[in-house]
């Protein structure tokens, strides 16, 4: 199979043209479950912020600290609504060491105990967990109802407790430590201690470096990332970027402000063995994963990245110096599949009372451009009431035949049991709507429906409808409560001609902040 474009070279040229600024200080990232990844949005579609925030997850604190000084200062001119206006006040607290050092009147904190978190999970199911094992498909991942963005967590039958706790903060003057420890017990795992993420992070000259485990989200999707998502076990990774925005200069300075991402990973080390139980024969052990992304910011209402993501290497399978000049501009030999890529653009465009966005990566190439092509398209309305207090996001996503499978690298775009992109796996269609209403400065619900079609070619394609109802209130100053209620059915269970599965999930988590 024939491999998709190489924006690597475009990111490495434009990247050449960079007009670098005074390296900032060095924070640590907000985790991807933070609500401030709401406030950030909604104060973006209420006209808040003066710059877009991009399609790379996670943010820093650095960012979102710039965005909270944008928006307090349009705030000035423009008056929030109530609720409004708490959100920004409740950023302005989480990040108020950051906004002093960017004001220069204080620096960001030392390594501190910053949230703790308790979970209270209901999971009752025909079935647990739902894999892609169907005749056309052999990836040994598998997907859970009703849970989304969890970082491969997977619920177990009956009642689950889960604790949680983010440590992080700076250690020395450039460098900043982040851990996020979690323990869990149920009927299935008899309880389990894990590090869900940790990380070191310091810089060289304009370049953050990061060595360690958190999840990346790329992309523009609500719910799932086609390329690189949240729905799998964080990567172990090496990763650079800048540690803020850049300017462009030279021809290409038209595209406003760049940030570069590049990370590298090793996925199992019993990729082989696995393969060869599922049915397949083939598949390298430690195969490298490989990302790059650049992110631009045109003017004040676009953004767009380029992304490329490569499966390659392993035990075995090691490449040439010619190999990687071919990697480089994405040739791959029809009959000598070195690599399993995926490659493309997302994109967001702010009008006044609507976002668009959108995702379009392709599997294969032809001409050197991506092909075989999977999509999504959003809107995101966020004043369906003058004061924004009512707000609705609408999505459609699609993928081919041909995704998350490969013949050289036979477990898939996966990694440890879960897909590296969206859940929906391949040949699939998703639709989604999601209502949220803003009751007041403490308070928020949600509903939210969603039907995904999964491997429609099959004769018993499976169908699933999810329909859940969340909702979130500040109990007092440092104390958030969160609570989810979902119904999923599943027609064609199992890819079984009429067999039709139903979960429920039921949870509460509170939240204190430190």
């Amino acid at each position: 199979m024939k491999k998709a474009v190489s924006v690597a070279f475009v990111a490495c040229m434009l990247g050449a043209n960079v007009a670098y600024a005074a390296a900032p200080k060095v924070t640590g990232n907000v985790p991807l479950s933070s609500v401030c990844y709401e406030y950030i949005e909604k104060l973006s579609g209420m006209g808040y912020l003066s710059s877009m925030p991009t399609g790379a997850k996670p943010y820093s604190r650095l960012d979102m600290a710039k965005w909270t000084l944008e928006a307090k200062k349009l705030a000035a001119a423009k008056p929030m609504p109530a609720y409004l206006a708490s959100y920004l006040k409740q950023l302005e607290k989480e990040l108020a060491p950051e906004i002093a050092e960017l004001n220069g009147t204080g620096k960001a904190e030392d390594f501190k105990l910053r949230e703790v978190s308790l979970e209270f999970a209901y999971a009752d199911a025909d079935q647990n967990t739902y894999g892609y094992n169907s005749t056309a498909h052999k990836i040994p991942a598998d997907w859970q109802p009703l849970n989304n963005h969890s970082n491969g967590y997977r619920y177990g039958a009956d009642g689950n407790v889960i604790l949680g706790a983010e440590l992080s903060g700076r250690i020395g003057n450039e460098t900043v430590v982040s851990l996020i420890p979690r323990l869990s017990y149920d009927e299935d795992q008899n309880g389990k201690a894990s590090l869900s993420e940790g990380y070191i992070k310091t810089r060289v000259g304009a370049f953050g470096v990061e060595v360690g485990k958190q999840p990346l989200f790329w992309g523009q999707g609500a719910t799932g990332s086609l390329v690189l998502g949240d729905d799998m076990k964080p990567l172990t990774m090496a990763k650079v970027n800048f540690l803020e925005p850049q300017k462009i200069g030279g021809f290409f300075k038209f595209l406003g402000t760049t940030n570069i991402n590049v990370f590298y990973s090793e996925l199992e080390g019993n990729r082989a063995s696995k393969a060869i139980a599922n049915g397949d024969t083939l598949d390298y052990n430690n195969a490298g994963l490989l990302g790059i992304r650049s992110d631009f910011v045109p003017s004040a209402n676009f953004t767009f990245g380029l992304t490329r993501v490569s499966m390659l290497g392993g035990d075995g399978n090691g490449l040439s110096i010619s190999d990687w000049c071919d990697w480089l501009v994405g040739k791959n030999a029809d009959d000598d599949d070195l690599w399993n890529d995926i490659a493309g653009f997302d994109f967001r465009y702010r009008f006044p009372g609507v976002q668009v966005y959108g995702e379009l990566y392709g599997e294969d190439q032809a001409g050197y451009l991506p092909s075989k092509t999977a999509e999504r398209i959003g809107l995101y309305f966020p004043q369906l009431s003058k004061d924004g207090a009512w707000e609705l996001k609408t999505e459609y996503a699609k993928t081919k035949n041909c995704w998350y499978d490969h013949g050289a690298f036979q477990d898939g775009w996966s990694y440890d049991g879960a897909l590296l992109g969206d859940a929906m796996g391949p040949d699939a269609q998703k639709f989604y709507v999601g209502v949220k209403r803003h009751l007041n400065a403490d308070e928020r619900i949600g509903f939210n429906a969603m039907h995904v079609d999964m491997e429609r070619s099959l004769a018993a394609a499976q169908q699933l409808d999810e329909f859940w109802f969340s909702y979130e209130r500040q109990l007092e100053k440092d104390v958030y409560l969160e609570a989810m209620l979902g119904l999923a059915k599943l027609d064609n269970a199992g890819f079984a001609n009429g067999r039709d599965d139903t979960s429920c999930l039921a949870s509460v988590t509170l939240r204190w902040r430190m």
